[in-house]
């Protein structure tokens, strides 16, 4: 894959959900983002593009970051496709090709969910509201907010949005060149990172943004309060309780929804009479 054929899919990815619906998910984009391998793989065939083009409008989903993984692999894959010398080498390769559309697709999807969806959008939102109270910002309290220049208020929003989409578009690029330059001895480029570990360690920084939050909103609170105040009390000790409870139903397997239950009726009950 050369530089042009690479920025072309690169650029073309941002338009992956362009064409969403209900039927087919992505298909309609994904089509329009693999078009230029096409074109050139069967520039001197043009008859063959139409029918082509009806298994790239196949019904495709998966994560719109990751999804750079699946459209180099299947660039790849197009190619030995295109050079079939025998209808039965064709079959072959477009059993193939849908193998490694429908696995891959799925693979990358749950990886993204966990890594982007799950772990780097809400960390990116500590981020921010770290930031803000680094900065001496309540944000809220609407009249220390308009208190502060804007310059202030939109730093933190514009170092999240930085870092985020610096490692999503890092992604998007080098997917692309190593999914086309792999194979399936390494998932397609996948195994070339530890994705869990990254994700567990990322988690784990969010714990300590959520940690080192609550311990300096509970210490301003008190600086700023000369009298105890129990409702406040009340509720903070409740939540440092359920958040160590919750390390304990991880560790022993228990469900998540037995916790969100007893979460809400605890809080039902304190609020209700405290």
């Amino acid at each position: 894959m050369d530089l042009h054929l690479r920025l072309q899919l690169f650029l073309r990815s941002f338009f992956l959900q362009a064409g969403w619906n209900f039927s087919k998910y992505q298909n309609l984009g994904f089509a329009f983002i693999m078009l230029p391998v096409l074109r050139r793989l069967y520039k001197e065939d043009p008859d063959a593009l139409p029918a082509v083009m009806q298994r790239y409008l196949d019904t495709f989903n998966t994560h719109p970051v990751m999804a750079a993984f699946c459209f180099g692999a299947l660039a790849k894959q197009e190619e030995k496709v295109a050079k079939a010398k025998s209808i039965t080498e064709y079959n072959e390769q477009v059993m193939e090709y849908n193998g490694i559309r429908r696995g891959l697709s799925i693979t990358v999807a749950s990886i993204g969910d966990r890594l982007f969806w799950g772990t780097l959008k809400p960390l990116s939102l500590l981020l921010a509201i770290f930031i803000w109270m680094l900065l001496g910002i309540n944000f809220f309290n609407t009249r220390v907010l308009s208190s502060f220049p804007d310059v202030y208020v939109y730093l933190a929003l514009v170092i999240t949005f930085i870092s985020y989409n610096a490692i999503a578009l890092f992604v998007r690029w080098k997917g692309l060149q190593i999914g086309y330059e792999s194979n399936e001895a390494n998932c397609f480029g996948l195994t070339c990172f530890d994705w869990n570990r990254a994700i567990y360690n990322l988690k784990r920084v969010g714990l300590v943004f959520t940690a080192l939050l609550l311990l300096f909103g509970v210490y301003r609170y008190f600086s700023q309060m000369p009298k105890q105040d129990v409702y406040f009390l009340s509720r903070t000790i409740l939540v440092l309780f359920f958040v160590v409870l919750s390390f304990f139903t991880r560790r022993f397997r228990i469900p998540n929804t037995y916790l969100y239950l007893a979460v809400v009726i605890t809080f039902s009950v304190v609020c209700a009479f405290v």
